[in-house]
């Protein structure tokens, strides 16, 4: 029994730190784009807009289909108050005639009671209907017209979800930024704390004047407050994201710090012919316009005639109240075709017309349009990454000329030759380079994620 407790207690503990390792791990990039992808209302409501689509293109085909409707019907009731009153019994009697000196008989018999009431039913019947389109041009149009704007509203979540993947990477990249910026300004007061020791040392020694440890000790409370500030915009940038990704901010996420950053090796033309061929909102509005001309289309055929057949089969058992109530049962099928033409609804037509052609040209518009937009943010993300990679490289250079400008200055201030203000000054403009290659750094990811989003690849 003891053995089995310990068991058992091993395997729970295991269980909590597998749950622990769990609950524990860092959100990667892809994890934050996976729950964002799940989480967040736009893409939920995209994909509400696509479903209805669907079912809008199944009712369209359904058109083509056969109806089919059936019916049963029971009554049961009383007749009163007839008159004249309905004749029940008679009495035999035999009427004698001469004709022609003939004798003939006539059986006529006597009604000897009469009603002027009667039950009627029950009566039950049971009816199937049938019909069916034959020519009806509005409603191949409608289709079509239909399965465009589903096809459309398909491209819409993937544009949606294009947009957000996006958004995710924004914020995930601040988020990487207020960290690495959080390590800079940590160093930036370690530097101040180091060098104020240093300093106060030599005045303790009288090599150095009080003025510059009163300097030194403004510089060290500037970095320990640009260090808190920096603590307080990780908080910030983390519960940011965290909505981003549709989460609740008020908890403590943990996300990786690491990252791969992309590149794009093609060429400007490589770029927007790849965007032409795949970014979604483009090809949304090529399919909108396609369900357009489809709507103009149909309302064309509003002027022609419409064919349909029919089919009616009814099964009737029940009474008849004339010229008395007796039970009746029937079998009736009928059937045939209909030809309707429309040919005056005050205008209505016209102006279902009018309007398909404006939806139509302002679809066409929109492509234009989209097309334009599409080339020019294709451009500006790629000569932007040209022109942040260039940021890069110059910011990682000013880094390494003001960390040796800095130790050059330390050794002069130690020699006599560089005052505090040399030294405070040296040591405001290395942290100010790190600063600006970490701002550097997020500005060539963020460049990189808008041409991957304006080619529609995220």
């Amino acid at each position: 029994m003891k053995l089995f407790l310990e068991r058992v207690s091993f395997v729970l503990a295991l269980i909590m730190i597998m749950m622990g390792s769990t609950f524990a791990k860092k959100l990667t990039l892809n994890d934050c784009i996976d729950l964002a992808l799940k989480n967040r209302a736009s893409i939920i409501r995209a994909q509400g807009s696509e479903q209805l689509a669907k079912a809008t293109q199944r009712s369209a085909l359904g058109a083509f289909l056969p109806n089919l409707s059936a019916s049963y019907n029971y009554s049961k009731g009383r007749e009163t108050s007839i008159s004249p009153p309905i004749p029940f019994a008679y009495e035999p009697s035999i009427d004698t005639f001469v004709v022609n000196g003939d004798t003939a008989k006539d059986f006529n018999p006597k009604p000897t009671g009469s009603i002027d009431s009667q039950d009627k039913g029950p009566s039950k019947s049971l009816t199937f209907s049938s019909g069916i389109s034959i020519f009806n041009l509005p409603n191949i149009f409608s289709y079509i017209q239909a399965k465009a704007e589903r096809e459309a509203a398909h491209l819409d979540v993937i544009n949606s979800e294009q947009d957000l993947i996006y958004a995710v990477k924004t914020a995930y990249y601040a988020f990487l930024a207020t960290n690495e910026n959080v390590d800079v300004q940590n160093d930036a007061v370690t530097r101040s704390e180091e060098q104020l020791k240093l300093i106060q040392s030599k005045y303790d020694l009288g090599s150095a004047a009080l003025s510059d440890v009163l300097k030194q000790k403004v510089l060290f409370g500037n970095d320990k407050l640009s260090l808190l500030k920096a603590k307080n915009a990780v908080v910030t940038a983390r519960a940011g994201l965290a909505y981003t990704i549709g989460v609740d901010p008020s908890k403590d996420y943990e996300f990786s710090t690491e990252y791969t950053t992309h590149e794009f090796e093609g060429t400007i033309d490589d770029a927007m012919n790849f965007g032409l061929k795949h970014e979604p909102g483009f090809l949304s509005a090529q399919k909108n316009y396609q369900a357009s001309k489809s709507g103009v289309r149909s309302s064309f055929t509003q002027y022609l005639p419409q064919i349909s057949a029919f089919l009616n089969y009814n099964v009737f058992k029940g009474t008849q109240a004339f010229p008395k109530v007796f039970n009746y049962s029937s079998n009736t099928v009928t059937y045939g075709f209909r030809v309707s033409l429309n040919i005056f609804d005050g205008f209505f037509r016209e102006k279902q017309l009018s309007s398909a052609k404006i939806n139509r040209n302002n679809a066409l518009a929109s492509v234009a349009d989209t097309k334009n937009l599409l080339i020019r943010d294709i451009k500006t993300a790629y000569y932007n990454i040209e022109q942040q990679k260039e940021a890069k490289n110059v910011a990682n250079e000013n880094v390494k000329a003001a960390q040796e400008d800095l130790n050059i200055t330390k050794e002069k201030y130690n020699l006599g030759s560089a005052t505090i203000l040399d030294l405070l000054n040296a040591q405001v403009s290395l942290k100010q380079a790190q600063v600006s290659f970490i701002q550097a750094d997020f500005d060539l990811n963020l460049a990189i994620a808008q041409l991957e989003n304006a080619m529609g690849k995220m």
